[in-house]
């Protein structure tokens, strides 16, 4: 491929569905020429693929807005609090929610999630054999997220279903079929939102119903998608940063080894797992004013994509990027994003990988990959996840 010095002429596409099984090639050739490029598509774009253009960029709020929407294209119309607002908006909105994603708030949740795994894990060593995306991986994250808003574990599965639908009618550009999904969408929320108030439980959807900003409470509308965002944003991500963890932790020759005789290695195992295989490839923002970013000249209104999975493979900080290492000595990996929007789900993001890493690992440690198993990336989305993980126990 031969990319222009001034940046544009390539039709860059992060959610092209060709793009997946050659990706991180396709990212680091096109970053190693230029790290900014301009595309025509998705009604034109800057994307940023170098690691310190990414930090600079998502650490200026100011230049690089969220209000235009923080994916590209667009999954839903309507703005979600607060990922699509800028400071001192945004500071308001995710004030309120914040305590309850903390590292403290989210290990209470620790001992039911273990269980949750722990039984599922034993339920399918049980049958000799298992795909560890859509039997395992596909499971804890919405289980979590229902526990936190104060539902029952099992309607994570309505979350899988409504969010499945709505990211294939965006990737088939079947905007009635999304339109579709996302009302009916809101339309459980709606109906979680009224029994949860009327039975005055103590849960983070209570606390969003009755959440101030300005001093003004929220609008169910406002309520609906700051629920809806949290249901998203928080498990189709980690759905598939547990996905490719498990792979990694079946191909990384001598990895299980380390980590059974250290399981103190466990965090840096995770940390390496999220940089070579970042969850979300790219993040959107829309540029307020003029400005220069990596010697190209952006104008008021454009939009920006800082492409993660290129970052987090940028040679110019990560020694043998390409590589998995761990531990790995140099960083910092931008999975979470930078900044006020880094993501809010962190720490319980990083609760269920270490649970599931710790829990295969004392239950299964010699899982291996089924005869003629290749991996299957997920095409036409800005997350990056196997499609399954078939093993054998």
């Amino acid at each position: 491929m031969t990319v222009p010095a001034d940046g544009r002429g390539w039709q860059f596409d992060h959610i092209d569905p060709a793009l997946p099984p050659r990706m991180n090639e396709v990212f680091g050739a096109i970053r190693e020429r230029c790290p900014i490029v301009h595309s025509d598509r998705h009604g034109g774009f800057w994307a940023v693929l170098s690691h310190d253009a990414v930090r600079r960029a998502a650490l200026d709020t100011r230049t690089y807005s969220s209000v235009g929407g923080v994916t590209l294209p667009r999954v839903i119309d309507d703005r979600k609090p607060p990922v699509d607002f800028d400071p001192p908006e945004h500071t308001h909105y995710r004030r309120f929610i914040q305590r309850n994603f903390t590292r403290q708030a989210v290990a209470r949740f620790e001992g039911p999630l273990r269980e949750l795994v722990e039984r599922r894990i034993t339920e399918l060593v049980g049958k000799g054999h298992a795909d560890l995306v859509t039997e395992l991986a596909r499971h804890v994250p919405p289980a979590a997220i229902a526990m936190i808003l104060g539902l029952p574990p099992e309607d994570g599965e309505l979350f899988v279903s409504f969010t499945t639908r709505i990211f294939v009618a965006v990737a088939a550009g079947d905007h009635e079929a999304g339109r579709s999904a996302n009302q009916e969408f809101r339309s459980y929320l709606a109906g979680q939102v009224e029994r949860l108030r009327d039975a005055g439980q103590d849960c983070l959807i209570n606390e969003i119903t009755g959440g101030r900003v300005d001093g003004k409470p929220l609008p169910l509308p406002e309520q609906l998608a700051m629920l809806q965002m949290l249901v998203m944003a928080g498990h189709e991500t980690t759905v598939n940063g547990i996905g490719t963890m498990l792979y990694r932790l079946a191909t990384v020759d001598g990895l299980r080894r380390r980590l059974v005789e250290g399981p103190g290695l466990i965090p840096r195992m995770i940390d390496e797992c999220l940089r070579i295989d970042s969850p979300v490839i790219a993040i959107a923002r829309t540029v307020q004013g003029e400005a220069e970013l990596a010697g190209q000249d952006l104008l008021d209104g454009d939009r920006v994509v800082f492409v993660l999975s290129s970052a987090n493979r940028d040679p110019a900080v990560f020694d043998r990027p390409d590589e998995f290492v761990c531990p790995r000595r140099e960083g910092p990996q931008v999975a979470f994003g930078l900044g006020v929007h880094r993501c809010l789900g962190e720490h319980l993001a990083l609760l269920e990988m270490r649970i599931v890493a710790e829990e295969i690992l004392r239950l299964a440690p010699d899982y291996r990959l089924a005869d003629g198993f290749a991996p299957q990336w997920i095409p036409g989305r800005m997350m990056r996840g196997l499609a399954g993980l078939p093993v054998n126990f």
